[in-house]
Formats: C-alpha cells, structure tokens, sequence
C-alpha cells in the first residue's frame, strides 16, 4: 500500500510537469498607462479651461504563451497586451460644451519569464517579470478649430507581477498583484497542455 501511494503522489507530480505550455487570457486594473493618463488629465484641469468627461476605458486585456522547457519551475515566454482610453473634452465653466474628443490605444508586446515557487496539480504560486515595447496611437480632434493632433510613439514598457496565484487542472483560474502594463490586479483563464 505505501508502494502504491508513493506511485500515485509521483504520478499527480508528474501530471503537473508534463503540462508543459501555458495559453493565458486576462483582464487588468490600473496599468501605468491608465496612472499615466490620468495624471495627464488632472494637469489638463489645472492648466486649462476644459476637462475630460464621458470616459471610456477598456483594458488592459492581455494575451500570454509561456512555455516549461526542462523545468517545472521556470517558463519563458511573451505577452501582447492593448488598453483603451478615449474622452470628451468640456468646457469647465457655463454648461459643459463639448468643444473635442482625444482617443489612446496602447498596444504592448513584452518578453517575459515566470518562476514558480509551487506548481502542484491544481495549485500555483508564481511571480512574473516582464520587459518589451509599448506602441501609443493618440489623437485629439479640437472642435473650435478644426485640428486634429496626433501623438503617436513607442516607449519602454514593463510589467512586474509579485504574487501570482492559480487553480485548477488544465483550465485555470488566476489572480495576480503587481505593477506595469498589464495592471496592478490582474484575473483571467489560463489553459495548460
């Protein structure tokens, strides 16, 4: 009975280490992107007779493939990820015309490593690095007159993820806290095969 009980703990571990790709879909709250568009928006206010109304914000939604080469620990792989930000401008004062609309994409593409401190059949405990390059397409349309600016650019973008938690089998569940493109709280499905 204990030879049978050994062979089945060594066959639940091995079931872990033969899952050896990663397919990730998440959803992230609080990208520096996002930080960094609304403390863009504030000093709009401060410096300006207009303001930003009627937001809408997606994302940062992230795609990620990470593979386990000869070790269960260690995965490498990359992640796209792309938010959303578009507003109206408005005057501050009288009765809140709108006089422009401003629209940001951020699109990122990060190369990224993953060290698990527990993989166990139904459980992980990880933390993620990741480093890449963030695209923006930016555009503001002024009403009053009749100009559109762009700012379009590409900048270093990082996400760095402490704790990360997932549960399940094949199809998991997981939570991660962190800072960078993808959020500081980011959820999402991930699938091991």
């Amino acid at each position: 009975m204990v030879v049978a009980a050994m062979m089945a703990a060594v066959n639940v571990s091995a079931q872990c280490e033969d899952l050896k790709n990663e397919l990730s879909l998440s959803y992230g709250f609080g990208s520096l992107s996002q930080l960094g568009d609304g403390l863009g928006e504030g000093l709009i206010m401060i410096f300006s007779n207009t303001e930003n109304d009627d937001s809408f914000i997606l994302g940062p939604i992230s795609a990620e493939y990470f593979c386990h080469l000869n070790n269960p620990r260690l995965a490498i792989g990359g992640i796209l990820s792309y938010s959303k930000w578009d507003s109206d401008i408005v005057k501050r004062s009288g009765n809140h015309e709108k006089v422009g609309e401003r629209k940001r994409d951020y699109f990122s593409v990060m190369p990224a490593l993953k060290w698990y401190w527990s993989n166990k059949n139904s459980f992980g405990f990880y933390s993620k690095a990741a480093a890449g390059v963030a695209f923006l397409s930016s555009t503001e349309n002024d009403f009053d007159t009749s100009k559109s600016y762009d700012d379009s650019g590409t900048y270093f973008m990082f996400q760095l993820s402490l704790i990360g938690l997932e549960f399940g089998k094949q199809f998991r569940g997981f939570a991660e806290l962190g800072v960078g493109h993808q959020g500081f709280a980011v959820a999402g499905l991930r699938y091991k095969f």
